[in-house]
């Protein structure tokens, strides 16, 4: 029973002991601190002035930094804007597709070219009544037409398969036809 009594009384020692340094400290930093906030206090209210010229001298200078930032983005958007107005002026009239993109693509307008100067792919159809064999030069354009249809239904079917998008499907489609009327000449 003597050690139980023996430990139930060093516990009670050792929370007083705690208990005792917990009050010590509280006498000592509680006034500390309150000295401290009142020096801060008359501080400030003795440097009022110069924090008040400070922070209106900080704000000026703010203020200059943000108008030179703001000077400076809108001639670059001006500028970039003018050349962007340029390319989509040289592209749209060589009659090449244009796409412009807004916010990081959550806005896109896009401007398919011209297709009034687009040749048909397809051959004419031939008259059902004469049987007789075209020309030579007649059969080899016809060879080309078709060897180009094939292609451009090739390219159909990857473009729905996504393999290819639909500006690289439209830049190709282009690029076939062209040859297609380079050879021709």
């Amino acid at each position: 029973m003597t050690k139980k009594n023996n430990y139930i009384k060093q516990t009670d020692i050792m929370s007083n002991l705690g208990l005792f340094y917990i009050i010590l400290i509280a006498f000592f930093t509680v006034p500390l601190l309150g000295a401290f906030v009142v020096v801060l206090i008359k501080g400030l209210v003795d440097l009022k002035y110069v924090i008040i010229i400070g922070g209106g001298l900080l704000l000026t200078i703010a203020l200059y930094a943000l108008i030179r930032f703001l000077i400076r983005l809108f001639r670059k958007i001006r500028h970039d804007g003018f050349m962007t107005g340029q390319e989509i002026k040289k592209k749209a009239s060589r009659g090449e597709p244009v796409q412009i993109s807004v916010f990081n693509g959550l806005l896109t307008f896009t401007y398919g070219g011209r297709q009034g100067n687009i040749t048909p792919l397809l051959p004419a159809q031939e008259n059902q009544g004469n049987l007789a064999l075209p020309p030579s030069g007649i059969a080899e354009k016809q060879s080309q037409t078709r060897d180009v249809v094939t292609r451009l239904t090739e390219l159909s079917d990857l473009r729905d398969q996504g393999v290819v998008t639909e500006d690289e499907f439209h830049l190709i489609k282009k690029r076939l036809i062209r040859d297609a009327d380079d050879s021709e000449d």
